[in-house]
Formats: structure tokens, C-alpha cells, sequence
């Protein structure tokens, strides 16, 4: 089962951490442009603008690059993707043929998946009643977004049923971090579709290898961005810098937020664009147990009726177990959900996903736990939230999300994308489409 595998349900060690080059303290000194971000579509942008010789810095508010693109080693001892592991669309996607020309442990994502009800494996008669709720809640969006229907997917799919709160935590909260009813079954119809990959040593692994030489200025927040006059100015907590241009490919969760003044204000149609393509959320709770706890192979979904009661806003964890042949495991939380168990803590979204566990697997769950860590990306003042995607009825602000201001202000990012939001991939690409754009004036 791939998570983002929607036309087919309808039709049929190299070390995580390693961080760039910094360069040397920014002086008052006017550039070409400047990019504001560090995540895959600043990184993608300057270095597309270094190789046309443009005179470009990329300054970043974190003390690392990547942004939600991070593998970390030290918590569990082995790689653990802490924001996208997927690595979509393997065909066109860039870090996948980097990550097989450069040594990395690259391989497609493996389709396996357990059924349960309750604490027992289920049936023939329930797979195939589960597979046809799934199968009719995907035809429902899609039919609804290839008609045109900029609707939320409440309005067209099936609530009841006894399968009804599965197919949409898989669908809603596991796929898209946000529930039914906060998206738009148009965005949703024309996402890209393909097939998803893996990287042993994690995603973040391959990205950082990437960028390794990629000069950025790290530690340097945006606060104001001031483009009335002839060129942009750009006040940080470093001081302050002057270009002909900037690119901002932060999150449209912090510019939602107001986390970087604009001077003057952008136009209504710009913030409203920031807020109709909304941050949904979605984090992990890994697991580390002693041995091959769930009892299926490498990268494994395990898949568990809710309860019904549940469809409209379901209570549930997305499970892939044993990440690259580890005995690491993630229980993913989406929408809703993972908003409200972020609110309250840590401990409150580990406590739940080992609650479901319980509830299938037992005390020995208990027993064979190692460690657990859960991810916060909601909290996370340089991204607040996970990815974006359309709210319901706000198809059309994607467009004018792509739009730039005033010849001077360019925005690119996953949510930038036309089809491939929500990855790291589309993000890259916007990074190099929006550089070459900028490339042109300047």
C-alpha cells in the first residue's frame, strides 16, 4: 500500500547530520537576490542562481538546512526520518537518482500490508468488504475532482459503514494530514501520482548529501521584508540586506502566521492565498522495539478497523513497520487528530499510539518496547504544520500562490506546486521553475 497511491485504487552509512558549508558573515553588500529558506525549494533556487553567476545568498532561520527534510542518528541509533521519509514519485524525482549515483541504499516501497479486527487478523470477507470501502471513498474524491467539484470530500464519499473511519484515516488524516473536511477534492484530483521509494539511510541522509557544498547563513531570521522601492530590503536578526529580488519559500504556515512582516503590506489576494492553501499536520511517533515485533517483512503497513463512530474525524495511527529493516516503527498521526494530541504534549500523542497498539497486540507491546519519540511539526515556529494543500472551495489560491508581487517578490515551496505539493521533490522543482524565472530580470 503506497499513501499516495490514488489512480490505482480507482483504475485497477553515510551520516544524516551532515550539514554545509557556512559561509562567511553576510556583509552590507547589495545582491542579486536574496532566498529566504533552506528547505528544498531555497536550496534548489540558489543553487540554480549560482550556476547562471548570479550573486545570490540563501540565509535560513534554523540552525540546520532541510527544514521538514531531517534524518536524525542519535535518538534511536539508527536512521530516523523526523519529516518525509517517502520519497514520491521515484521516476522524476530528483534526490532519487542522486541517492543511486552517490552510494546511497535506494528501493522502491514495499506494497505489504496486515489486516486486523480488534486483536485478531482479519478474514477473507472483511479484506474484501475493507478493500471495497476503500476503493469507493477514492472513486467518490476522484469522480468529485475530475467533475471540477471544489468541494470538501464529507460532501461526496460514504460515512457510515463499518469501514467507513478507516478508509478515511487512510485517506484523509495518513495521506493528506488533514481530515475530510478540510480539503479540496479538486487539489487532491490533480496531485501527481507514482510510484514511492525508499532510502535506507534516510531521506534527510540523501538530501543533506545533496546540498553538502551549498553555501547557506544559517541562523539568520527573516523579520521584515521591505520592497516599496526600487529593490527589496531585508531586515534579519543579523542586519540587514539589500537585492534586486527575493525569493521567500518558507512555509505558508509562517506567512499565513505573520512571521515575517511584509513593508508594504502584500495585496488581499496574496494573504488569502496564504491561507486557502493551509498547513495540514502530520507527525510520527516512533517506536523502537527489541526484535521484529509486528511479525511481517521490511517496511510493512499494518492496517486496523476503527471504530465507525469515528468516520467523520477519526482516532487512529497510520503504521509502517520495521523502517529499512530496523526494528523502528512508525505510528503517524494526521488532522485533527495530531492536532490535538500536539496540543497536549509528547507524551500524549506516544501514550496514543501505544494505546492502539494495546488494543491489537496487547501487553506485549509493553514488553518489547525499547523507546518512543514523537515528532511536533505543528509547534515548529520556522514551518507550523507539515504540508499544504487546498481548503475546501480555495482551489484557485494555488495559482495565486505561484504569482509574484510586484516584479520583486517571488514565492516558491511544495505548496507552489501544481502537482506534486507535499513533496520534497515538487518543492525542488519550484525552487529551480522560480529561479529561472528571477534569472531572466536581474
Amino acid at each position: 500500500m503506497t499513501r499516495l497511491g490514488r489512480r490505482a485504487f480507482v483504475t485497477g552509512s553515510l551520516a544524516a547530520t551532515t550539514l554545509p558549508f557556512i559561509s562567511s558573515p553576510i556583509y552590507a553588500a547589495d545582491f542579486d537576490v536574496v532566498v529566504v529558506g533552506a528547505g528544498a525549494a531555497g536550496l534548489a533556487a540558489t543553487d540554480t542562481l549560482r550556476r547562471m553567476k548570479k550573486n545570490v545568498v540563501c540565509i535560513e532561520a534554523a540552525g540546520r538546512i532541510g527544514g521538514r527534510i531531517h534524518t536524525d542518528q542519535s535518538i534511536f541509533g539508527v536512521p530516523y526520518d523526523m519529516g518525509a521519509h517517502w520519497l514520491h514519485n521515484a521516476a522524476t524525482n530528483p534526490f532519487v537518482s542522486h541517492g543511486q549515483d552517490n552510494g546511497f541504499d535506494l528501493y522502491r516501497a514495499p506494497d505489504e500490508d496486515v489486516l486486523y479486527v480488534g486483536d485478531r487478523l482479519a478474514g477473507s470477507d472483511e479484506r474484501d468488504a475493507f478493500e471495497t470501502a476503500r476503493r469507493e471513498t477514492y472513486a467518490a474524491i476522484y469522480k468529485a475532482g475530475a467533475a471540477g467539484r471544489d468541494v470538501a470530500p464529507t460532501k461526496v464519499v460514504e460515512t457510515s459503514g463499518e469501514w467507513a473511519g478507516t478508509a478515511h484515516q487512510l485517506i484523509g488524516p495518513y495521506e493528506m494530514g488533514k481530515d475530510f473536511s478540510q480539503f479540496s477534492c479538486v487539489d487532491w484530483y490533480n496531485s501527481k501520482d507514482g510510484t514511492d521509494w525508499f532510502c535506507r539511510q534516510g531521506f534527510g541522509a540523501v538530501f543533506a548529501h545533496r546540498w553538502r557544498d551549498l553555501a547557506v547563513e544559517t541562523g539568520t531570521v527573516a523579520r521584515r521584508v521591505s520592497w516599496g522601492g526600487k529593490g527589496v530590503e531585508i531586515e534579519t536578526n543579523k542586519g540587514t540586506l539589500s537585492a534586486k529580488n527575493c525569493i521567500v519559500t518558507v512555509s505558508t504556515g509562517v506567512l499565513a502566521a505573520n512571521r515575517i512582516r511584509f513593508d508594504p503590506a502584500l495585496p488581499d489576494w496574496k494573504q488569502a492565498a496564504f491561507e486557502g492553501i493551509s498547513m495540514g499536520l502530520y507527525n510520527h511517533v516512533a517506536l523502537q522495539f527489541r526484535d521484529n515485533f509486528f511479525g511481517i517483512g521490511d517496511d510493512g503497513y499494518v492496517i486496523y478497523r476503527l471504530d465507525g463512530a469515528d468516520a467523520m474525524s477519526p482516532r487512529g495511527v497510520g503504521l509502517l513497520v520495521n523502517v529499512g529493516g530496523t526494528n523502528l516503527s512508525l505510528a503517524d498521526l494526521g488532522g485533527s487528530l495530531a492536532r490535538e494530541l500536539e496540543s497536549e504534549g509528547q507524551q500524549a500523542a506516544t501514550d496514543f499510539a501505544l494505546g492502539q497498539l494495546r488494543s491489537i497486540f496487547g501487553a506485549d507491546v509493553d514488553k518489547g518496547l525499547i523507546k518512543a519519540h514523537a515528532t511536533a511539526w505543528g509547534r515548529n515556529p520556522h514551518v507550523l504544520g507539515s504540508f499544504a494543500s487546498a481548503e475546501p472551495g480555495r482551489f484557485e489560491d494555488r495559482e495565486a500562490l505561484r504569482r509574484p508581487v510586484g516584479k520583486r517578490l517571488f514565492f516558491a515551496g511544495e505548496a507552489t506546486s501544481e502537482t506534486e505539493w507535499a513533496t520534497v521533490a515538487g518543492a525542488h522543482k519550484e525552487g529551480v521553475r522560480v529561479a529561472a524565472r528571477v534569472a531572466r530580470l536581474v
